[in-house]
């Protein structure tokens, strides 16, 4: 993504544009929100082709055309204006690389990649074709690589198949290297002509330099008639054949789209991993770099402009649900801008580690009192909770961490503080001279470590006395990061950085160290339960003996970013889909699968999940797979841990306490300022209040307003 340039619009037809995604001959690409916030791809075309009226006129043929289709692996069009100044078209914004630069940045798919790849183009296509289009510019830039699988883009030259081009003289219909032979000496392209392209797409998946290789536009458009392709790169017999038969010369000599269907693999695996490591951690990143510009977002978007002169959709041969819009927030159109958050990852290693185990406290800043609670947008957000005490402090507050009847609390200036749980009342206070920056706490035995930013040296870890605040060891090393330390029974973990470390509780010495992936020197991410730790990785999920560090088993689901145990299952939030393994053997049981989005936080509870996906929380019916509510949160929320079937959501911005089962929100506080996540234990809401305190909510419905 590139920064706007003075000419650059920040405002078209209702949406808001954010970045600039791209520039092609036609226009440039933009990432752009809705009205309601919903994440979309603006092209604008260059103002030299608007005075055109030929452009014009295929233009708005062409817009009409792509509005027919819709299905699996398409990125439907959403809006357009050919009469506008200049003329736009918003089609469905689809977070992830284009093949071209996922290639040049990281090599070559390996074959099983590459059928897969096949087999998702095959039905993108199957749908264009059974619209009765021909997409005619299938090349690896109009490829979207996704966490779900390969989505296909820009229908800048569709046609009706059974329509004459509309080209003007010396203009390409196509780019070249991937324009089938026929269409090159002006005959009429059918579907056939997107098989040749089809072929040259996955020749350059699979050996990372294009087929008909490079240079001068008018030489490179000329070897398809003259030479055959360069394919000495594939090395799988099987793929190879049907690549090279795609590419034949003769429309008459290749394969129909079922037929190379049947070395395919049409879906990716149900744990996401159909792609290296690598390209997956670059989709996850263009994810993340996508959802923190619409975070930023000053105000929310007028209503998008409708679309001009477009049909409805045809229903297509293939269909796919579409997500239901989002429910309009109540914010007004110019809400406050989301605070800085310092639990929100910067731009490193650690960005998909985003979670730790249960109770880890995290830093975030965020004040409110009780007596200045509002709506969003200063209007009233519904039922508000009723506080059972409250307890003041000053500085940042850590979100609190609970345990045996005890609050404890962090501050950036005050130090640390012990509270009944029950009362509020204060037990013992140790100061700090540099602040605490999170607390974790295990077998009677609290553990922080000094304010300061990840990744400084020689910032001390240290272990009190839970019942006392007395110290009992202080060792030194890198600063582990707010979410990095996981403490369980007898062992204190660190996972800031690839091996993962051991600490022995009694006196902070290492007790093992275990390396997760030797390619990376990445986060890490644990989430203990009984005798077995779930580490979690760019290359999977591992179960180890907590004791010791040996390894029980593997999986590859890849990228995941949080895990939640319930009875025998383990459910892992990951790319495109949260997977259900068994947690004694890491076999995959299903999937629920949440399209080209990546959740990130799961809790679960009797047959009901509640799931985080981009700035929604979402339940889905473990039973069924069926998601029946879904609540806007505004930013990436977080789940305390599910009791009673209510989970406590935070975002920052305002907390929710929700009805797992229904998707109810029993009551939600939304300050004038950010909290602090919440922590949901014993049938109370803890939370931390910048420059304020700590406060004690109760899960108890609010009573009815008097009249």
């Amino acid at each position: 993504m590139k920064e706007f340039t003075d000419q650059d619009p920040r405002v078209l037809g209702g949406f808001r544009l954010l970045a600039r995604l791209g520039e092609g001959g036609m226009g440039r690409v933009y990432l752009a929100v809705d009205g309601q916030g919903e994440r979309v791809a603006v092209k604008v075309v260059h103002p030299e082709y608007a005075t055109d009226q030929e452009f014009r006129r295929r233009f708005r043929r062409e817009a009409r055309l792509a509005a027919r289709v819709a299905g699996p692996g398409l990125a439907r069009v959403v809006a357009a204006d050919p009469d506008a100044e200049p003329p736009w078209l918003v089609t469905e914004y689809v977070p992830g690389l284009a093949l071209s630069e996922a290639v040049d940045a990281h090599g070559a798919l390996p074959a099983p990649a590459c059928r897969r790849l096949a087999g998702q183009l095959i039905e993108a296509l199957k749908t264009v074709h059974a619209a009765g289009l021909v997409h005619r510019d299938l090349k690896p830039n109009n490829v979207i690589l996704a966490a779900d699988g390969a989505h296909l883009i820009d229908f800048g030259i569709a046609r009706s198949a059974d329509e004459s081009a509309i080209t003007h003289t010396g203009q390409t219909p196509g780019t070249p290297g991937y324009i089938a032979p026929e269409v090159l000496l002006g005959k009429t392209a059918d579907a056939r002509a997107d098989v040749f392209a089809l072929g040259a797409v996955l020749a350059f998946a699979a050996q990372a330099r294009h087929p008909y290789g490079t240079g001068p536009a008018a030489v490179v458009m000329a070897r398809p008639l003259a030479t055959d392709p360069d394919l000495s790169g594939i090395t799988e017999p099987e793929l190879k054949g049907v690549v090279q038969r795609c590419l034949a010369q003769d429309p008459a000599h290749r394969p129909g789209l079922a037929e190379i269907a049947g070395i395919t693999e049409a879906r990716p695996a149900a744990t996401g991993f159909w792609i290296p490591a690598t390209m997956l951690d670059g989709i996850g990143r263009r994810a993340e770099e996508a959802a923190e510009l619409t975070r930023m977002r000053p105000a929310r978007s007028p209503s998008p402009h409708p679309p001009t002169a477009l049909p409805a959709p045809q229903p297509p041969t293939v269909t796919t649900p579409a997500r239901k819009p989002r429910k309009p927030s109540t914010a007004t159109s110019t809400p406050r801008p989301a605070p800085s958050r310092k639990l929100r990852l910067p731009h490193g290693s650690a960005a998909f580690t985003r979670r730790g185990a249960l109770g880890l406290a995290a830093l975030a800043t965020g004040a409110w009192v009780i007596g200045r609670m509002k709506g969003l947008g200063g209007e009233d957000p519904g039922p508000r909770p009723r506080a059972l005490w409250h307890h003041a402090m000053k500085g940042e507050v850590a979100t609190p961490v609970v345990a045996d009847g005890v609050v404890y609390a962090g501050s950036s200036k005050r130090g640390i503080t012990a509270l009944d749980a029950r009362t509020g009342r204060q037990r013992w206070h140790v100061p700090l001279r540099t602040g605490a920056a999170w607390l974790t706490h295990a077998e009677g035995t609290l553990y922080f470590s000094d304010s300061g930013e990840p990744g400084i040296n020689d910032v001390p870890l240290h272990a009190i006395d839970a019942r006392t605040g007395r110290a009992r060891w202080t060792v030194s090393g890198p600063h582990p990061g707010y979410e990095a330390v996981t403490a369980h029974r007898d062992l204190v973990y660190l996972s800031h950085m690839d091996p993962l470390r051991a600490l022995d509780s009694s006196n902070g010495k290492v007790r093992w160290a275990y390396r997760h992936d030797p390619d990376y020197q990445d986060s890490l991410s644990v989430t203990p339960y009984g005798d077995v730790l779930y580490v979690t990785g760019k290359q999977g999920v591992d179960c180890l003996d907590a004791a010791s560090g040996r390894r029980r088993w593997r999986t590859d689901i890849q990228m995941p970013r949080d895990i939640a145990v319930s009875g025998g299952a383990l459910y892992v939030a990951g790319f495109g889909a949260v997977s259900v393994l068994d947690r004694r053997t890491g076999k995959l049981r299903r999937s629920y699968g949440f399209g080209s989005n990546w959740p990130f936080d799961v809790v679960a509870s009797g047959r009901t999940l509640c799931v985080t996906d981009n700035d929604d929380v979402v339940g889905v019916d473990v039973a069924t797979g069926e998601k029946p509510w879904r609540i806007d949160m505004r930013n990436f929320p977080d789940l305390s841990a599910m009791e009673g079937g209510l989970v406590a959501v935070g975002d920052g911005d305002q907390i929710c306490l929700i009805e797992a089962a229904s998707g109810t929100v029993r009551w939600r506080l939304a300050p004038d300022t950010a909290v602090s996540y919440p922590v949901l234990t014993d049938s109370v809401v803890y939370v931390g209040v910048d420059d304020d305190g700590v406060m004690a909510l109760d899960t108890a419905k609010p009573p009815e307003p008097s009249s």
